[in-house]
């Protein structure tokens, strides 16, 4: 990673990698996702939504989010592409800046998809519980220049994302505690 995606994480809390995926893995990614569409599960209904009534994150209150998980346990070649994300060339650098060496994943990634109306998706974590409490599992530190995180989340756009389509969003600085 250089110094500037450095410079850009420690002051606002993300770092945009573009051009990671080339044409035929988004293609491989987005025709395993095809074959798998059946198993995208729709969560609607008030026990499974993810954001507040009346808000504006809260949709039409009818269309619910969409997502599909178990990418990569699906047979070959379907998984190939998802598997090959977890140290992909040019995603290693920043993972390996941010995470340090040897890096694990803490959960299974979880495709998202959002039809017009869908309610928005509020991300987890934070370096403070619900109470104000520190937590001390999910935090970014900068100590004598060296950066440090208990927990990153990545994001890999697979459509083509024009401005004013909504989607990833990050409040900046929002992992930042200096």
């Amino acid at each position: 990673m250089d110094p500037l995606d450095a410079f850009a994480f420690d002051l606002n809390g993300y770092v945009v990698v573009r051009g990671v995926l080339s044409a035929e893995e988004v293609a491989a990614a987005n025709a395993a996702v095809d074959r798998h569409a059946g198993e995208l599960q729709e969560r609607k209904g008030s026990v499974l939504r993810n954001s507040k009534a009346e808000t504006p994150l809260s949709g039409d209150g009818d269309t619910g989010r969409r997502d599909l998980a178990g990418m990569l346990g699906w047979e070959a070649p379907d998984r190939d592409v998802f598997r090959s994300i977890l140290a992909h060339p040019k995603l290693v650098p920043y993972l390996g800046a941010l995470l340090g060496s040897g890096y694990r994943m803490d959960h299974l990634p979880v495709l998202i998809t959002q039809d017009k109306g869908a309610e928005g998706f509020s991300l987890h974590g934070g370096p403070m519980t619900g109470g104000g409490d520190f937590n001390p599992t999910l935090q970014y530190r900068c100590v004598n220049g060296k950066q440090w995180n208990t927990l990153l989340a990545a994001s890999l756009v697979l459509t083509d994302h024009n401005a004013g389509d909504g989607g990833f969003c990050v409040v900046r600085g929002s992992h930042k505690l200096n």
